[in-house]
Formats: C-alpha cells, structure tokens, sequence
C-alpha cells in the first residue's frame, strides 16, 4: 500500500472511531469538563483557573466556559481565594466527584472490553504502539522527528 493509500485508510479509521460513542469514552475521558473534574479530584488543594487553562493547553477564555458550565451543573464552585483576594480557586464538589468516579469506572469498562476484544497480547502491542506514536509527537514538539 503506498503512503496515500494509508492516510486515506487511516483518516477513515479516526473519522469512524469518532463516530461511534464506545470509542469516544477513550478520548471524551480525557478532554474538556471531564479532564478538569478528573484534575480537580487528584488535586491536593483547590486550584488556580490559570493551572487548568496551562494542564488543558486551552486559552482562559476557553476554561472559563467550561468552569461556567460545570457550575451550573453543580459540579465545581468558584470562590475567591481568601489569602489573595484578587485571585480565584476552584473547588470540586461532591456531585463533581461522583461524576468523575462514574466517568472513569466507565473509561474502566470500557478499556477492559477491549483487552477481552483483542486479547493481552494484542492490546500490549497496541499500547507499545500508542507509546511510539506519543514519543514522536513529543519528539517533534521539541523540535527532533525521531521514532
């Protein structure tokens, strides 16, 4: 197969995987209001808009909408920081955490169907994979292009 063959055939795959709402829980879990939720509960301490904006690569704009959006839903609260009043933290709340601990135990079921579906040894080659694919995408954010 030549090299257009392949990106044709692999943006198919990416389009396809996008579509289907099992796949998705593999990248949803790690995206937007869940990736802050997940953050907020292995946070030690309430934490800084800026330090999510900076953990999420996403302007403060776009985490401001998403803080927005999990305070309505009761998720996080905002609060004014009482030591630096011209700063604000972000506190999980008990519906926040609970949402979280649901998302990853289905992330969880999710991940463990598909080492059944394709079996230890396939799933641990699938995973090397992945690990090469993120070394070189880290590779080539510093600046080498190396596998």
């Amino acid at each position: 197969m030549d090299k257009k063959a392949y990106i044709e055939e692999f943006a198919a795959l990416q389009q396809s995987l996008a579509k289907l709402k099992n796949a998705s829980i593999l990248t949803e879990s790690v995206k937007g209001e869940n990736y802050v939720l997940r953050y907020l509960t292995k946070a030690e301490a309430d934490v800084n808009p800026k330090e999510i904006s900076k953990i999420l690569n996403v302007s403060s704009a776009r985490t401001a909408v998403i803080l927005k959006n999990l305070e309505k839903r009761e998720l996080v609260r905002r609060y004014q920081d009482p030591d630096s009043h011209r700063q604000t933290l972000v506190k999980i709340l008990p519906a926040g955490i609970e949402k979280n601990l649901l998302m990853q135990k289905t992330f969880e079921n999710s991940v463990s169907d598909l080492i059944d579906a394709l079996g230890e040894e396939d799933f641990r080659q699938y995973m090397e994979l992945k690990k090469r694919v993120l070394s070189y995408y880290e590779q080539k954010q510093s600046g080498k292009k190396e596998l």
